[in-house]
């Protein structure tokens, strides 16, 4: 194929190859929401233990953490587009194993197949996404990639359950993987548009794999995935010890309160600077945590998805607008590797913590705990983060 000239900063936010990118983001979104909600009852009913389901869904996340700085790696040195192409294949690959297979040894394998596949996706999308954003509208062209991502937690759990009860929870995982399969397609049409690397660098740093500006932006970041982690395993079985039904209309109202604020926190986040947008949303979102725990009918467990919802959509797009920012657009591969290693963490640890927890507090009272710690981790993460602009004068 013959090599296009280098690419040039994008005049308009809303060009062809965005849109692409974002509709590849929609689509491995609406795979990973598609089965985040039925995973442990999966597992459960094949015969694990709550606290086994618990582990094999962090596996996928641990995974993820252990690949991701060389992720990092890979997008600032490598094609973006084919690692995309080969990363979706690996999550189709994952999935199906995952639905074919009912020997527990063999569904950890293939979560963590999925797992690499994954985060070589979330590095690499954003890395290359950038390269089509103008440097002005960051923020707002981020805030638009966390609500393609958005829709696919509006509608994917809904649907997911939706296959589930009809064709069984294999067929959800299938169709899981189809969808990923879409998305290496769409990524066929950008095979001539890689941006330019900027040099052939053969020495391998520590700072190529983590970079140490990103870490203050990783912590809180990894607080929000800590509890994305515990409410995508574990809302289901929460609803479900009060007796509730319609529990996925939680997911979809939460995606559209995030939907509603994100286009307007990227904005502000642009023009007036993070801190206006990260701190009151922590806040609000530890609020909601709060709220959760004492929740016992369905409209209250849906307002406090969606003050969570507005806390979350405010303040997580600026915080990687942020971090891309203060690493650099020519780093930002390792730069979303080291800021994504939080989501990792966080949502790794959030369902092992959550099946710990909830194997030994039983009842109400277990959820009550888990939802109040990830509310405390969410203001204390906040608190540290405040500190950190104050000395480096971040507006």
């Amino acid at each position: 194929m013959k090599q296009r000239p280098p690419l040039q900063e994008p005049d308009k936010l809303w060009n062809l190859p965005y849109i692409l990118i974002l509709a590849v983001s929609t689509f491995s979104s609406f795979s990973f929401y598609m089965v985040a909600t039925i995973m442990s009852k999966y597992l459960v009913s094949l015969g694990a233990t709550i606290a086994f389901a618990g582990f094999v869904v962090g596996m996928f996340s641990i995974t993820s953490l252990v690949c991701r700085p060389f992720c990092g790696l890979m997008a600032d040195r490598l094609n973006n587009i084919w690692l995309l192409i080969i990363s979706n294949l690996l999550m189709s690959a994952g999935l199906i194993g995952f639905a074919l297979s009912a020997n527990m040894p063999s569904m950890i394998l293939f979560r963590i197949l999925n797992g690499v596949g994954f985060s070589i996706n979330g590095t690499v999308q954003i890395a290359l996404v950038v390269h089509f954003i103008p440097k002005s509208r960051l923020g707002e062209g981020i805030g638009y990639m966390g609500i393609s991502q958005l829709i696919g937690s509006a509608c994917a759990p809904a649907v997911g359950l939706e296959i589930a009860e009809i064709l069984g929870m294999s067929a959800t995982f299938i169709a899981a993987a189809g969808l990923t399969l879409l998305a290496a397609f769409i990524l066929l049409f950008l095979r001539g548009l890689q941006p330019e690397k900027s040099g052939a660098k053969k020495a391998i740093r520590f700072n190529d794999i983590i970079d140490c500006k990103a870490l203050p932006f990783t912590l809180p970041y990894s607080t929000f995935s800590f509890t994305n982690g515990i409410i995508n395993g574990y809302l289901v079985m929460f609803a479900d010890e009060h007796g509730i039904g319609k529990i996925s209309i939680y997911f979809t109202l939460y995606a559209v309160a995030v939907f509603a604020v994100r286009p307007f926190s990227g904005k502000i986040m642009d023009k007036k600077g993070l801190r206006y947008t990260v701190f009151p949303g922590m806040v609000v979102c530890a609020v909601s945590l709060y709220l959760l725990g004492m929740s016992s009918t369905l409209w209250m467990i849906l307002a406090t998805g969606i003050l969570r919802a507005l806390g979350q959509g405010a303040a997580q797009p600026s915080l990687q607008a942020g971090c891309i920012n203060r690493v650099g657009r020519d780093r930002s591969g390792v730069a979303t590797s080291t800021y994504f290693l939080g989501g990792d963490i966080g949502q790794g640890i959030g369902p092992m913590v959550g099946g710990f927890l909830l194997a030994r507090i039983v009842g109400l009272a277990g959820y009550q705990v888990l939802f109040g710690l990830c509310g405390t981790l969410m203001l204390a993460a906040m608190v540290y983060f405040y500190f950190f602009c104050k000395k480096e004068g971040i507006r």
